[in-house]
């Protein structure tokens, strides 16, 4: 009867931990307050560079960096003629509010390069868009990087109608992302540390 209760408990606490990923991988998510920066994180289907133009046009920061550059640096254009930075000019931000981040391959990488780009600026804070489940991941890799620097930093999640923090697994596209954002934390856990 106690193995049964013992097991019974453990099932019970899989569920509820698996019902509330959608909300724990989104959790660390703020509303967006004045900054140096708004970063627009490589990756996702264009709703980060929509959440970024926004915050800009909003008036939250006058600079944007776009992440993620490297994956087209092969085709030979500049960073201004690449589909991203061609969204973002053609919703009327100037080409002297955009910034590239054509070196970093993963999120690691690219909170290195922000901290890095902050500190050259003397620029203490900065607005970080991504999709709503990967929001932990960014804050883990963040959190402890920033305040060394002194540097603040808030994570706004983009505008995604189909994301449901309490129905993540209904979706194929969410269910696949919030796998894949456990064991990436796990991996940063065991690569990268705390």
């Amino acid at each position: 009867m106690i193995r049964f209760l013992t097991l019974s408990s453990f099932l019970l606490l899989i569920a509820i931990a698996l019902f509330n990923l959608g909300n724990w991988l989104s959790g660390p998510a703020n509303k967006p307050v004045q900054a140096d920066l708004i970063v627009a994180l490589g990756g996702g289907n264009g709703e980060r560079d929509q959440m970024a133009a926004r915050l800009y046009k909003e008036g939250y920061a006058d600079k944007i960096l776009i992440t993620g550059m490297w994956r087209n640096s092969k085709a030979g254009l500049s960073y201004y003629q690449q589909p991203r930075s061609l969204f973002f000019l053609m919703q009327g931000i100037p080409n002297e509010a955009l910034m590239f981040d054509g070196l970093s391959i993963n999120t690691h990488q690219e909170t290195i390069n922000i901290a890095a780009l902050l500190t050259a600026q003397h620029w203490r804070s900065v607005l970080v868009v991504s999709d709503p489940p990967h929001i932990q991941r960014i804050n883990y890799c963040l959190e402890a990087l920033f305040k060394q620097n002194g540097l603040s930093y808030r994570l706004i999640p983009s505008d995604i109608p189909s994301w449901h923090t309490g129905r993540w697994w209904q979706e194929p596209r969410w269910l696949f992302f919030c796998v894949s954002e456990v064991i990436k934390l796990v991996y940063y856990a065991l690569v990268y540390g705390g």
